[in-house]
Order: structure tokens, then C-alpha cells, then sequence
């Protein structure tokens, strides 16, 4: 594995850039910047951008740590990172605001994110996976 470390921008709500290396959250995935939901009363919002800005939020400009796996298609690093000993990925599942993804490892942060209908969970949406195949029609 190698590590990545430093002052994160924010791409979207499960990618971010540090010193040119384009990172990518593993294990979750993160409304689409363009994506919108629908709050309880049925309001639309954009959650895409929530995501991204809860992201940005969990990190506030501090300096991350982020431990990569691998290289995905589009050639973005797969890795879990740290704010301190904060998981990025978890607390963003947590929040509502990403979903557990490809893996289990953020399944039991997702089932409390859903118990206490935190985020998104509050509304109705569409889970990122699916938005992307509808867009791609």
C-alpha cells in the first residue's frame, strides 16, 4: 500500500485531489455532483453537491492521510483516508450522505445511517449506482 498524505481539494462527495494524485474513497460511493434528491416534504435538492460539502466539512482544510490499495480504471488511487484517526469514508456513510459500496466494510455504518434516517436517508433518492446507468441512456 502507499500512503498519500496532505491538504485535500475536494472533487466530488467520495474523491479527492492531494499534490496531483486523484483519490477515490474506497468502500463507499457518493451522490454525483449533478444528482438531486427529494427531502420529506418532497422538495428537491441537490444532493450531489450536499455530499461534497459535508465532505469538505468532515475535512476542513486539515491536512489528510490517505492509505491507497490501487489504481482504479480511470487511473484514480483506491484508498481509505484519515482525518487524525477519523475514517473519511465511515463518517461520510454515517452522515447519510455516501452509501456503503462494494464492499461490507461500511454495511453497519450504513444501517445505523438508515435507523436514524440521517442525510438522504431522511427523503427519497436514488442510490448513485443507479443514477449513473440512468444518465448514461
Amino acid at each position: 500500500s502507499k500512503e498519500i498524505n496532505g491538504k485535500a481539494r475536494i472533487i466530488d462527495g467520495d474523491t479527492v485531489e492531494i499534490n496531483n494524485h486523484m483519490i477515490r474513497l474506497i468502500g463507499i460511493d457518493a451522490f454525483e455532483i449533478k444528482q438531486e434528491c427529494f427531502k420529506k416534504d418532497n422538495t428537491k435538492y441537490k444532493c450531489g453537491e450536499q455530499s461534497a460539502l459535508i465532505l469538505a466539512t468532515i475535512i476542513s482544510s486539515q491536512p489528510i492521510r490517505c492509505v491507497a490499495e490501487k489504481k482504479d480504471r480511470y487511473k484514480r488511487w483506491l484508498a481509505t483516508c484519515y482525518v487524525y484517526k477519523l475514517d473519511i469514508g465511515e463518517n461520510m456513510v454515517l452522515l447519510g450522505h455516501a452509501f456503503s459500496f462494494m464492499s461490507k466494510k461500511y454495511k453497519q455504518a450504513e444501517n445505523e445511517a438508515k435507523k436514524v434516517s440521517a442525510g438522504a436517508w431522511a427523503g427519497e433518492f436514488i442510490f448513485p449506482w443507479e443514477w449513473r446507468k440512468i444518465k448514461k441512456k
